[in-house]
């Protein structure tokens, strides 16, 4: 007996093996049979999807709100809700401690440069600072004068870029007082003069150079120091004039003349120019 794996083909109603020819009509009632139950399942699939979306309603209407804007009005679709979100308000115990920033006030709170010291206060920082010398030496402070000479010269000093006792026109402490019309005394005069790298600001100039003159003035013989601790002096005129490079003090110490005192005619008379030191 020959054994054949048989390879049906469906033809005419029946299928038949393509090898050894044999009929048979089995696998046609199996087929059909597995095309029906198919039908079937798929009938009652669609029936349920029908029913359940005819049942929920509400289900379909959410499903076109969302795939719609929210401007979109849909029947049966509720109107959107609008929510009001109340903004709070701050204590009155808080808003009392909050800065004011409106526009008129603005400039208030912003830092203002600081300006620069007035000539009156620049000379009353050299008054006190030669008062400290004579406080710590035992000797009287002295009143701040109000002669012109001391400033109209610091300012001829200071555009001339040179500090010296004896102007261009032959002029000494004693004449300069005398035609500026100034209140005769007996006068002893100290310069001194910052610029380049030794120069800060004028205060800080000031003050080095009274220290100068007391503490490294040897090479006037010590001249400056005597004048700043001379007790006979009651008064000092001063002078200052300064630019963003340089400045120039002129103090001139003022002793009252003795009763009867009369003047060596050498006082008002013209000199020669004495050694000048330039920057």
């Amino acid at each position: 007996m020959v054994f054949c794996r048989h390879q049906y083909q469906y033809t005419q109603g029946y299928f038949v093996c393509v090898k050894c020819r044999k009929r048979t009509s089995q696998k046609r009632t199996h087929y059909r049979r597995r095309k029906k139950r198919a039908w079937i399942i798929l009938s009652i699939i669609a029936v349920a999807v029908i029913v359940y979306f005819v049942l929920h309603p509400t289900l379909n209407s959410s499903f076109v709100t969302i795939q719609k804007p929210n401007f979109i009005n849909t029947p049966d679709s509720p109107p959107p809700t609008i929510i009001k979100i109340p903004i709070p308000k701050l204590p009155a115990s808080i808003s009392t401690h909050l800065p004011d920033i409106t526009a008129p006030n603005i400039p208030s709170i912003i830092p203002q440069a600081t300006p620069p010291p007035s000539l009156d206060e620049l000379k009353q920082i050299a008054l006190d600072d030669i008062n400290k010398y004579r406080a710590q030496n035992g000797i009287h402070s002295l009143t701040l004068g109000n002669a012109r000479s001391s400033q109209i010269y610091a300012e001829e000093l200071l555009q001339e870029g040179c500090i010296h006792h004896i102007d261009s026109k032959g002029e000494g402490p004693m004449l300069r007082y005398k035609n500026n019309g100034d209140t005769m005394f007996l006068v002893s005069e100290n310069i001194a003069g910052e610029s380049g790298t030794n120069y800060g600001t004028p205060q800080s100039s000031i003050l080095d150079g009274n220290n100068k003159m007391m503490y490294d003035d040897a090479s006037s013989n010590w001249g400056h120091k005597r004048n700043m601790l001379d007790p006979q002096p009651m008064s000092v005129s001063i002078g200052i004039a300064y630019d963003s490079q340089r400045l120039v003090m002129v103090q001139d110490f003022q002793a009252i003349l003795p009763s009867g005192y009369e003047y060596d005619p050498s006082s008002f008379q013209t000199e020669p120019q004495d050694q000048k030191l330039c920057w």
